[in-house]
């Protein structure tokens, strides 16, 4: 920690002497801190020692004892210390969603330990609307700090959900704030319920020509995903940094996307959007300077450089106390339950090309408990790889932290090849080969899949509601959540190992 602090006075040392004594009056660094996709982890975490090496979380020098909500904390008190007003503190989207912090709570253990870590401004992430549309408006509402987001609508009243943008000054400096929630959201509950979700691009043409008429800096919150965010920088020139969430993109330095004729428009400052992204889970909290220069004429700011960067919370730093106490609130009344220990994996459950073995192990648990030929579950429900060691059912609600619940369901062969053909499943009591959307094998309990013939089967509530239905396939929920399932399953096993069996092969 100590060594990381003096890295950060170096860097400051060398502006000055760069920009020598006249740097006060000339010259100007702001600095933003950023998260996103924090999605509940306000405890620290680890990663499997055998993460595919193809994965992004392969690159990340600490893998260990990383993160944690009052960790972080204490990395922002610091940095708000030595930099003062000229520092930003910003989240874009989904801090919730994802341990049983936010099963249990709705995120809003989530903002009140953000409200403890000092934030400054977030955006709001598709998995906030997982929630009613009271939940989302009463999360704004517990925030202190400010939500930002412009393509959200209170669909009763028109109003915006929260203020679409924000104009604020440090050092001098007018910096234009606004958020954008990927159009995605549209689908989710709250939205459903009584949300507007607007298309992003739109609203971003509109709005960032009248920004840029009220400030120097235009600066994007973003919960759009690394492959939006390159468009809407392409598409919407005058954006000139975009702090990126969604895709959980570890950018460890900044992507440059200079704007189409930007020369013959002397358009100001670098004629390019700057974008940064801080990969997941507040592992690593992203840092973008931007230096900027005043013209001695018109005493305008503009952008003359900039440095972006990944910093790890390891376990060197220590924990914030008054952020701590609040995060202990949260997990006392519920750590009986979440804490328990509910059998052993004697090797990390990890992703081996085609094989799923943390998703492997969510299918065989749940065909096993509930008596049926097969049990299906969408690649992206299952949301974290398990390490070896003991399980807690924490593990297991990381794993699975929507409250999905099993469904029963029976089908044609010909109507469950149509299924695995069309969506990308996971399976067990199932064998199957898929090349470029066509099943080319397939086998049901070790038997070739017969089209006429009718099978049972299982699959979470969420699979079924977007799959199962367009299908025409009825389907009865049984109402016990599938984490619950899979609990019990490795309760009664006692230790639990991956399969990497290929069962599954897609090309």
């Amino acid at each position: 920690m100590k060594r990381f602090f003096y890295g950060l006075l170096v860097y400051g040392l060398l502006i000055q002497l760069v920009f020598g004594a006249e740097t006060a009056q000339r010259w100007t660094r702001i600095t933003i801190f950023h998260t996103n996709d924090t999605h509940g982890n306000l405890l620290p975490f680890s990663y499997p020692e055998k993460i595919d090496s193809s994965t992004q979380e392969s690159g990340l020098r600490y893998k260990t004892n990383i993160g944690g909500a009052a960790r972080r904390a204490t990395m922002f008190k610091q940095w708000r210390s030595e930099f003062g007003d000229l520092a930003l503190f910003v989240d874009c989207g989904d801090f919730m969603d994802g341990t049983p912090f936010s099963l249990q709570y709705k995120g809003s253990a989530d903002v009140a330990v953000m409200n403890a870590i000092g934030y400054d401004f977030g955006t709001l992430g598709n998995h906030e609307f997982n929630n009613t549309a009271g939940q989302v408006q009463k999360m704004v509402k517990e925030a202190q700090f400010k939500f930002l987001c412009a393509n959200v609508k209170d669909r009763k009243t028109g109003q915006p959900l929260c203020p679409p943008s924000m104009i604020i000054e440090r050092g001098g400096v007018k910096i234009a704030l606004f958020g954008l929630v990927t159009y995605d959201t549209r689908t989710y509950p709250a939205a459903e319920e009584g949300i507007d979700v607007l298309e992003p691009v739109e609203i971003a043409k509109a709005l960032v020509p009248e920004l840029r008429k009220q400030a120097d800096v235009v600066i994007l919150l973003s919960h759009l995903g690394i492959q939006d965010e390159e468009r809407i920088a392409r598409q919407v020139p005058g954006i000139d940094a975009i702090i990126g969430g969604h895709s959980h993109t570890r950018l460890t330095e900044p992507r440059f996307i200079p704007w189409q004729g930007w020369q013959e428009a002397k358009t100001p400052n670098l004629g390019a959007t700057i974008m940064v992204q801080a990969h997941q889970w507040g592992g690593e909290i992203g840092r973008l300077d931007l230096l900027f220069g005043r013209d001695a004429n018109t005493n305008a700011w503009t952008i003359v450089g900039y440095k972006g960067q990944l910093i790890p919370v390891t376990s060197e730093v220590p924990e914030e106390p008054k952020t701590a106490k609040i995060v202990q609130k949260y997990w006392k009344p519920i750590a009986k339950r979440y804490g328990e220990v509910v059998g052993e994996a004697t090797d990390d459950f990890v992703s081996r090309g085609d094989d799923l073995a943390h998703y492997y192990l969510v299918n065989d648990a749940v065909m096993s408990e509930m008596n049926v030929d097969f049990d299906l579950q969408n690649v992206s429900g299952i949301r974290i790889q398990l390490a070896k060691g003991p399980i807690q059912r924490y593990d297991l609600a990381k794993m699975m932290p929507f409250g999905n619940t099993v469904v029963r369901f029976e089908i044609t062969g010909r109507d469950l090849k149509t299924l695995l053909s069309r969506r990308n499943l996971t399976a067990g009591g199932i064998r199957f080969k898929k090349e470029r959307g066509n099943i080319t094998e397939i086998t049901v309990q070790g038997q070739p899949l017969e089209e006429d013939r009718i099978y049972k089967g299982t699959a979470n509530s969420y699979l079924a509601k977007q799959f199962l239905v367009p299908l025409n396939v009825p389907y009865i929920d049984t109402n016990e959540d599938v984490l619950d399932v899979v609990a019990r399953y490795i309760r009664k096993q006692g230790k639990v190992s991956p399969q990497f069996d290929s069962r599954r092969v897609v090309n």
